[in-house]
């Protein structure tokens, strides 16, 4: 359980430290208090990325050498100070030099409304969705995923350097060597999204008896055909100088009552299924693990059934952080930053 959590130079806090003494937590306040930053530092310190950028430096405030982030759980405090272009880590003040040992620590699940662009967005937006949760599912994941983009690298530095009348050999070797570890991560993303759509079919009943959803993983191209694909294609490839088919372009589908629901849920309902979506993935993490749930806004727009529904989580064993201008649910405890204090102690409403 996360006990407190202190910020510096973070987005738009200079300094902020809120202490957490319950499951369930309310942070409120108006618009532009950071909010949603708050949220965005507990994410940082469990997988070292933001759920709103890939480019860390723009969490550091303007004209600051650095940023820090402190999160205090039961077992561990963790610390990551941002610079630049690195960072410096440290559980219980000892520095981790490999980010593998740092990330994980707790594990997290987050909804934020930028999450309707796994609906709506472009298919390298739902990949980062796809590594990031079987990551935190499948710690070893990362390990293959690695491996494939290392060989992918290596393959496209080649074919920068080929023309079409050279000898291709070492190409065929690479197309070999990249299609076994393609296999691997075509695998493992079918085994995840076949165990996501069935939870997020149960969880989406809970909000929704009528309509029906589902998640359908579409790899680039097949399992065990990589290989030859690439073969085929090496005349497109060495002119484009790029690898132009394996699982850096895969994608998967969210249908709604059996179509496409980016084109036929309204704004409203791929909200319901984002959120339904999001909490599936909570039966697909050990239940051995710390995890902590980050909910960014998530009852706006919302009917009386979602809100009584996502209440059952905020009222569950798990530990709940949740943002708005004002909370829905009673028995949680509260903190306002618009006292525009420095440090919080949760309020019980």
């Amino acid at each position: 359980m996360i006990e407190y959590l202190e910020v510096k130079n973070f987005r738009n806090h200079d300094f902020k430290k809120i202490k957490i003494n319950s499951k369930t937590t309310f942070i409120e306040g108006s618009n532009g208090q950071g909010k949603t930053s708050l949220l965005e530092a507990f994410y940082f310190v469990s997988l070292l990325k933001s759920h709103r950028t890939s480019d860390d430096s723009t969490l550091i405030q303007s004209n600051k050498p650095f940023a820090k982030i402190i999160v205090k759980t039961t077992k561990h405090t963790y610390e990551v100070v941002i610079q630049k272009d690195s960072k410096h880590l440290n559980i219980d003040k000892n520095q981790i030099k490999k980010m593998s040992q740092f990330v994980g620590g707790y594990k997290v699940i987050m909804f934020s409304p930028e999450d309707l662009e796994l609906i709506k967005g472009h298919p390298g937006i739902r990949r980062r969705f796809m590594d990031i949760e079987m990551y935190q599912v499948k710690p070893k994941y990362i390990e293959q995923l690695s491996v494939y983009k290392q060989v992918l690298k290596q393959r496209n530095a080649l074919l920068k350097r080929l023309k079409l009348s050279d000898d291709l050999t070492f190409l065929r070797i690479i197309n070999k060597r990249l299609s076994d570890e393609a296999n691997k991560i075509i695998h493992e993303r079918t085994q995840f999204i076949d165990k996501l759509n069935q939870a997020l079919i149960n969880r989406f009943k809970d909000f929704n008896q009528i309509d029906k959803v589902s998640i359908i993983y579409k790899p680039n191209v097949p399992l065990n055909s990589l290989e030859s694909v690439l073969n085929d294609k090496t005349e497109r490839d060495i002119l484009s100088q790029t690898t132009s088919s394996g699982p850096h372009r895969d994608d998967f589908i969210i249908q709604f009552n059996g179509v496409e629901a980016k084109e036929f849920a309204s704004q409203g309902q791929q909200r319901l299924i984002t959120i339904a979506l999001k909490l599936s993935l909570i039966e697909l993490i050990d239940k051995e693990e710390e995890l902590i749930i980050l909910l960014d806004d998530v009852l706006s727009e919302l009917d009386e059934q979602a809100i009584r529904e996502i209440g059952k989580i905020v009222h569950s064993d798990y530990q709940v952080i949740m943002t708005g201008t004002q909370s829905n649910y009673e028995n949680v405890n509260l903190i306002n930053l618009n006292e525009g204090d420095d440090e919080y102690a949760t309020k019980q409403q």
